[in-house]
Formats: C-alpha cells, sequence, structure tokens
C-alpha cells in the first residue's frame, strides 16, 4: 500500500511539473489546482454556538492525516521547531470542520452561520489561549497530496507562520473527499 502510495505521489509530481513546464515554455500561466485558505489565529475566548455531544467526541488519524502531521512536524523541524502532539479532540474537530466544507460545498474559516473552528474548539471542552487553523482544498481530489498541501501552505506567509508558531504543542488533522474535491483542515492549539 506505501508502495503504491508514494509511485502514485512521484507519478503526481512528474505530471504536475511537466505541465508547468509545458505551460511556461508556452508562455501560459496554470490557475492554481490547490487553494489554500488565509489562515485564522484566535486569542480571545467568546462562544457563539453549541455543539452537543461534541466534549467526549475523539478521532484518530488515518494515513494521509498521519502523513500531513508529520510532514508539518519535519518543516517545523527543519526551521528549528519544536513538534506538535496528535490530539484526538482536535482531530475530531478538523473532521468535522473537513466534512461541513464538503458537504455544504464552500471554503473559509467561517460557516454559512459565521462560526468558526474556534467556536467548536470552546464548545468540545478545549481550553487555549492560542490557536490556529490552516484549510486547504483540492479540485480534482488526486492532486491533493499531503506533500501538495503542505508546499501550498509552506508558500503562503500567514499559512507557513501558523505551521510554525512556537506557542502550539497539539495538532488536529481532518481530510475527507468525494471523488472529486478534496479538504483538509488543520487546527493547532497550545
Amino acid at each position: 500500500m506505501k508502495e503504491n502510495i508514494k509511485s502514485f505521489t512521484v507519478f503526481l509530481t512528474v505530471l504536475l511539473v511537466s505541465i508547468f513546464a509545458v505551460a511556461a515554455i508556452m508562455g501560459q500561466a496554470l490557475p492554481s489546482l490547490i487553494e489554500v485558505k488565509g489562515t485564522q489565529v484566535q486569542t480571545t475566548d467568546n462562544t457563539t454556538q453549541d455543539i452537543t455531544g461534541l466534549l467526549a467526541s475523539e478521532a484518530t488519524l488515518n494515513d494521509y492525516e498521519n502523513a500531513v502531521a508529520a510532514l508539518i512536524n519535519s518543516y517545523r523541524a527543519s526551521n528549528g521547531v519544536a513538534p506538535v502532539a496528535y490530539s484526538g479532540k482536535l482531530t475530531y474537530v478538523a473532521k468535522l470542520r473537513s466534512q461541513d466544507l464538503l458537504d455544504r460545498d464552500y471554503f473559509s474559516h467561517y460557516t454559512p452561520e459565521g462560526n468558526t473552528v474556534f467556536n467548536i474548539m470552546r464548545e468540545a471542552g478545549i481550553s487555549f489561549s492560542r490557536a490556529g487553523e490552516n484549510l486547504g482544498h483540492a479540485r480534482p481530489a488526486d492532486i491533493g497530496s499531503p506533500e501538495a498541501f503542505l508546499d501550498a501552505w509552506a508558500k503562503s506567509p500567514s499559512h507557513n507562520a501558523n505551521m510554525l508558531r512556537d506557542v502550539y504543542g497539539k495538532i488536529g488533522v481532518g481530510m475527507v473527499e468525494n471523488g472529486d474535491r478534496i479538504v483538509v483542515t488543520t487546527v493547532f492549539t497550545n
């Protein structure tokens, strides 16, 4: 399984590099295939959303989400920042966010009702003084590898800063896809 994923990732990388090379030779710009949403960071405590039953909910990382978390920790280490530890509660919240973004077909740090991940975390009983969220999605879904998302976040100053904040000690990662679109949410807290 890991060999197949690795082979596919290499194939996809080569394919994307080839497409961009051809576009550059022809003098054409390609639209970004992977989009990231501006980082959101919160340091205040104002609750506006009631999430019943979320307090006891935890989730485990699947292979894809584990790869995202491992890449972020490797990136943090290469920049002299301590790793973040996996949190089952944050992963549950991240999966909830990704699923909502996919189900209701929007891409924003704010739900259609105006709520944020910070509201959800507070209602889940997750205490923090510093927290952040990075969002990413890709269409078609098959171009959204963990490496592609890390690369997109690293190239965005606000996402990059969020991944490298030394006050963060915990991470949750949630990935969902429907064959056409993949959505990845990372949630950080101190």
